[in-house]
Formats: structure tokens, C-alpha cells, sequence
């Protein structure tokens, strides 16, 4: 798939202000410090920069690598010339980022600010493996050896400050971008095996750019020592950090489909020591269920991952930009808050039944969905509620959407709104799910298998089935009435409604003190509330005398 990919790069004003600083640094230092030309500084910008300048993309993302200094090194050195010769760019400080290797980060860098850009300094290295650790053995290297050790051929073009000139150590980078393909500068298995993290690299930028992975390095993917890999070499933090990248670039299907067609689906989603942790405090049945959970993982992202782009075309394509429910879908998936929950309610859904006890130490239960994600994914709180909420939800209370699409007049305005308020400020995003699992839930990996390609799916050439089509346009509509009914209702902001009579009022009106039963009374005031939305305080009081001795 061709890319238009441009001949050079066109720097902006402030990045032509910087490589001229840079450059005429780099000469005083090699003029004056009498180095022979073997020795003499050079600085490359390198990485995602580089590629997408060439694709005709902005990018704030500046990495310089430095041939013979480290980056303090060198940075301290710039700052004490620019401090005597450019002392008009009040240039202040560096600021050091230590190495961190457990999240990933191998080498020191240091970044300063030149024209209003942050920029990272670096040396040129070379990194070397062991077998039992991700973390690499770094010295320093030359640009060849630098560009060699990098995720893909295309992260690996280098930009030449002092030259002016773009370079491709690894002879494929140029090709690959122009046609759209992600392969690895050296033996991809290898590559995978050294750091497992660059295989959610790698799809997390084949989802973002659309583009295709080269087969060999695909096929490496899939090995199945990967998986182990990924299990035990990466943190789950990493883990996270580039699957929520992924969940929040252009094609996230199409990064869930490469994920789940190398393999690793269950890897990631379904953590082999959950089970063995459950299995200490349940029984048979319940780790049964667990099993097939997981095992269903795969089947689940195949039919969510190949529905989703054509559910997509024909909300564009079929749906009046009238509809509300388009509104909503374009707005949810827009929101960065729902990006990532989105995708997880939908990949985990096989869970959306199950609770277990996992410590004796604990009363009750947890949700499976809240250990999978606090433990496995390392969710943030919000995201944990949003997906786990959603699910049981659309176990406990989905009969109040059924009953309201068999039959709207059955529905009266207090079940609808407490079904609304189950999900506080995120009802809109758990419409847009449910409407999306619908359909999901009708179609078999036999139906959709037509879409389960490792590439993009061109909307172009895809022949979409009448029978989807017409179930996806009919599940629209019935959605798109569920919302004009909550906005006739005026019930969009529901989950903000508090009773008209707080607990202070109700110990004081009748004369008792606070205890449970000023929960059950208000539960009531809510519903009886919902219903008389026209009624007042005075009204609320004569109702509650009529149920209190219910409660006292």
C-alpha cells in the first residue's frame, strides 16, 4: 500500500533555528577542541520524528543522538556556550532522566528547551541481550549499530543535523515507508525474543499508520516463545502503557486483530496465574467458567475486531447525520476518557458473570473484570469502573433496555432513570457499548471471517452482507428512540438527581433517629421522584408518610 511519503525534510521555523545553534556549536566544539575528523560531533535526530516528517506530520517528539558524549555531556557543555555566546535565549537548566529499566528506559537522557521545544540528548549505542533479562547491556555505538537496534526500519531514519540530509543505515527504512511496512532492522524473532515489548510496538504503530507488518516478522510474532516472554520479561505497566497508545490511535480494531492473529490475546488479557490464584478459594465449577472465559477471549476479540470497522462504515455511510445515536458514537469514541474502556468492556466481556473470592483474608467477592484489570492490565481506577460496571450491569439490569425496546410504553420514567443513574456521568458510553455488543452477539466467526485479515480492511472493497447491514441500521434506529425518550424525559443529566428530603430532614419531620432506614426511604423518595418529576418537597412529605411505617 503506497504512502505519500516526502523527499526531504522541511524543517519549521523553530526547528531550523535549533539545528542552526546545534550546528554551529558542533563546529566551535570541533574547531577549537582540535579534534581529529574521526572525533568530531555529530548530531542525528532520530526515531518517530524523522518518520513523520516524511509522512508530512508534525511532530514535537525531538530526540538527538550524539555520536562521543553522553547526553549530559554534552547538553552541560551547550548550555555553557550558549550561556557566553546566545545568552539572549535564556537558556536555564537541564534536566536529568535517570535510567529506569523497569519501565523501559535503558539509557540517561538529558532534555533542555531550545525555542520553546523540548528536547532529549542522547548518545549513540549499541545494546546487547541476555537470555534471562530484557534489560540490555548498553555501550556506546556507531549511527549503524544504533539504527540496527530499533523496533522497525522506519523508526530507525536518521536526520543528519550537520549534513542536512536524511540517512538509512538499515538500506529498508525509505522503501518501507513509502509502502507501508513495519519489519524489524535485524532477524525478527531474535529482535521479539531480546525485548517482547516491541511486538506491542510494532502493532501499536501498524494501528496508528494503517500499516501493514512485513509476514516474516508477523509470523515471528506468533512464536510461541513470545508469549512466555511477554508473560515474564515485561512488566505489566509497559504492557499497559502501549496498549492504551494503541486503544487511542486511528485503528484500534485493527491493532486487537493483529494482537489476537500473533496469538497473544490471551496472553494479555486472560493472565495463566488467575486461575491458579482463584482455584485456592473455589471450586470446581467456578474455575471451569474461568477457563472458558479465557478461552473465549480469542473468539470474542475475532467477532469485535471484524465488526466493529463495518458497524463503523455504515453509521458514516447509511446513518443521517440527524441521528443522535451517530452523535453519540462520534462523540464516544472522540473522548479519551472512553477510548481504552471502550475496547476493554468489549475484549473482556466473556468475564461480564463472574465474581470470586481470592484472599481468605477478604469478606465477599471481586469482580473477575476488577482483578483482570487492576492486577494484569494495571488499570487506573476510573477505567476499572467504567469497564467493570458496564459489564455486570449488562448482566443485572439489560432487561430495563429489553423492556424498554419490546415495549417503550411499559417502561415507566423511574426505571429508566435508575437504569441510567447505574452509570453515573458514563451512560453514554455504555449505550454506545451495548448497542455495539447487540450485534456483536448475533454474528458468529463464520459470518464475519471475511474481515479477520492482518492488514487494514479497505472500505472499498468490502462486501458488507445485507443481513449485517440491515441488523446494524434497525439496531440504530432502536437505539436512536431509546435516546430521544431519554431526552424527552429530560434524563440525561439523572445521575446528578439527589431526594428531595436529605436524612436531616427525614429525622426531623418524623422524629427518629438516623439508622438504615433513611436508605430505604430515600430509595423510594428517588423512584416516587422520577415519576412526579412536577412535584415538590410538600408533595414528597405526604408521600413518605404514606410508606414510613414501612421502615420504622
Amino acid at each position: 500500500m503506497k504512502r505519500t511519503v516526502e523527499d526531504e525534510v522541511k524543517l519549521s521555523k523553530s526547528e531550523t533555528k535549533i539545528r542552526d545553534i546545534l550546528v554551529e556549536y558542533c563546529n566551535y566544539h570541533n574547531k577549537n577542541l582540535n579534534h581529529n575528523d574521526n572525533d568530531k560531533l555529530e548530531l542525528r535526530i532520530t526515531g518517530g520524528w524523522v518518520r513523520d516528517k516524511l509522512l508530512g506530520k508534525e511532530s514535537h517528539d525531538i530526540d538527538i543522538a550524539v555520536n562521543h558524549l553522553t547526553g549530559e555531556d554534552f547538553a552541560s557543555r551547550l548550555l555553557n556556550y550558549l550561556r557566553s555566546h546566545h545568552n539572549e535565549l535564556h537558556v536555564k537548566s537541564l534536566h536529568t532522566i535517570k535510567k529506569n529499566p523497569e519501565k523501559s528506559k535503558h539509557l540517561e537522557t538529558c532534555t533542555t528547551k531550545l525555542y520553546g521545544v523540548d528536547i532529549d540528548f542522547v548518545n549513540l549505542r549499541s545494546e546487547e541481550y541476555t537470555v534471562d533479562s530484557r534489560v540490555p547491556v548498553i555501550e556506546f555505538g556507531t549511527a549503524e549499530e544504533d539504527a540496527l537496534r530499533r523496533d522497525a526500519t522506519l523508526n530507525a531514519l536518521f536526520y543528519n543535523l550537520n549534513k542536512g540530509e536524511i540517512e538509512d543505515f538499515t538500506g529498508n527504512g525509505l522503501n518501507d515507508l513509502k509502502n507501508g511496512i513495519l519489519r524489524t532492522p535485524l532477524p525478527p524473532l531474535q529482535t521479539f525474543l531480546d525485548d517482547p515489548l516491541r511486538v506491542l510496538r510494532l502493532i501499536r504503530f501498524a494501528s496508528r499508520f494503517d500499516f501493514i507488518i512485513d509476514p516474516e516478522t508477523l509470523e515471528a510474532m506468533k512464536n510461541s516463545d513470545i508469549k512466555v516472554a511477554l508473560a515474564y520479561k515485561i512488566s505489566r505497566e509497559r504492557v499497559d502503557i502501549e496498549l492504551e497508545k494503541m486503544f487511542k490511535s486511528d485503528n484500534p480494531s485493527y491493532g486487537l486483530r493483529l494482537i489476537n492473529y500473533a496469538g497473544l490475546t490471551e496472553s494479555l488479557f486472560g493472565p495463566e496465574n488467575f486461575i491458579e490464584k482463584a482455584a485456592k478459594f473455589n471450586d470446581e465449577s467456578l474455575i471451569d467458567e474461568l477457563e472458558n472465559a479465557a478461552h473465549s477471549l480469542k473468539d470474542q476479540s475475532e467477532r469485535v475486531t471484524a465488526v466493529f470497522p463495518i458497524f463503523k462504515k455504515i453509521i458514516e455511510e447509511k446513518v443521517s447525520n440527524d441521528s443522535k445515536f451517530k452523535q453519540l458514537f462520534i462523540e464516544v469514541l472522540n473522548n479519551s476518557e472512553y477510548q481504552k474502556p471502550f475496547w476493554l468492556a468489549l475484549i473482556l466481556f466473556p468475564y461480564r458473570s463472574i465474581s470470586l473470592k481470592l484472599s481468605a483474608k477478604k469478606n465477599g467477592t471481586e469482580h473477575a473484570i476488577d482483578i483482570i484489570m487492576r492486577e494484569a492490565l494495571k488499570g487506573k481506577k476510573s477505567d476499572i469502573d467504567k469497564v467493570v460496571t458496564i459489564n455486570k450491569q449488562f448482566v443485572l439490569s439489560r432487561n430495563t433496555l429489553d423492556s424498554y425496546f419490546h415495549d417503550p410504553k411499559s417502561i415507566k420514567r423511574s426505571d429508566l432513570g435508575l437504569y441510567l443513574r447505574n452509570f453515573g456521568t458514563f451512560s453514554d458510553l455504555n449505550i454506545i457499548l451495548n448497542a455495539f455488543i447487540e450485534i456483536v452477539q448475533q454474528y458468529t466467526y463464520d459470518e464475519s471471517r471475511l474481515y479477520l485479515v492482518p492488514h487494514p480492511i479497505d472500505d472499498n472493497k468490502s462486501n458488507i452482507q445485507t443481513s449485517l447491514e440491515q441488523v446494524m441500521v434497525q439496531t440504530v434506529t432502536k437505539y436512536d428512540n431509546l435516546l430521544f425518550t431519554i431526552q424527552r424525559q429530560e434524563l440525561q443529566q439523572v445521575h446528578q438527581l439527589k431526594p428531595l428530603l436529605d436524612g436531616t430532614t427525614l429525622s426531623k419531620e418524623f422524629q427518629r433517629k438516623p439508622g438504615p432506614w433513611i436508605k430505604s426511604v430515600s430509595d423510594h423518595i428517588l423512584v416516587w421522584q422520577l415519576d412526579n418529576p412536577e412535584m415538590g418537597k410538600d408533595e414528597c412529605i405526604h408521600y413518605v408518610k404514606s410508606i414510613i411505617n414501612q421502615y420504622l
